[in-house]
């Protein structure tokens, strides 16, 4: 028993005839010889006798005038715009230019690179900045310049050269102004504040900026 539900003499289980509940055969068309969508074995369409539909498609789905899911305006039969249901045009590109290999109708990606890495601006295999289609700097192979940041500016840690996060704050949670991610405060949680001084200007060893303890002044 086939997996549609005929047997190998082309009899369906549930009917116990040559056609199946809908009235097609096991290979797809009815009494008559039209498959669901109204086209014979040859392709010719009930409504209209020629080998398209009403609609303009042929039996594959394409239009007779473009040979394509599209018509000769562009726009796609399924999705009634000039995008197919993948998001491309009738030339294959999308939206913003690129086709599904993400290269635009010049042969560059979003980033100026061609199916080869060469930089559409520098010629080369790295673009003005130094990197790669990859992302990789020249100088070093990595995603990291010799001075250990990346495209964006940040580190491996995540911060830029000023020490602060994407986010605006330092390793210690303080923004620039010296404020505290937790505390919203110039201090911490403990009491201190970006040069690890609490609010009398003693640091955690008890000592002020001239290196005096408490006791001492």
């Amino acid at each position: 028993m086939s997996k549609d539900g005929f047997n190998k003499d082309g009899y369906h289980k549930a009917t116990g005839t040559k056609f199946n509940k809908e009235g097609y055969d096991q290979d797809g068309f009815s009494r008559n010889g039209y498959d669901e969508n109204g086209y014979d074995k040859n392709g010719i369409h009930i409504a209209t006798g020629t080998l398209v539909n009403t609609a303009g498609l042929n039996k594959e789905g394409n239009y007779e005038a473009t040979g394509t899911a599209f018509n000769k305006d562009g726009y796609h039969k399924a999705t009634g715009t000039t995008f197919n249901e993948e998001g491309f045009d009738k030339d294959g590109f999308d939206k913003l230019g690129y086709d599904q290999d993400g290269f635009n109708k010049n042969g560059y990606d979003k980033s100026g690179y061609d199916k080869n890495g060469t930089h559409i601006t520098t010629g080369t295999l790295f673009n003005a900045a130094g990197l790669n289609k990859e992302g990789n700097y020249e100088a070093t192979g990595t995603k990291f310049n010799k001075e250990g940041f990346g495209k964006d500016g940040f580190d491996k840690l995540g911060y830029d050269q000023d020490g602060f996060s994407k986010y605006g704050y330092d390793k210690n949670n303080f923004d620039k102004n010296g404020t505290h991610l937790v505390t919203h405060t110039l201090f911490n949680t403990a009491g201190f504040n970006k040069d690890d001084f609490n609010k009398d200007g003693f640091d955690k060893l008890g000592k002020n900026k001239q290196e005096l303890t408490s006791n001492e002044d």
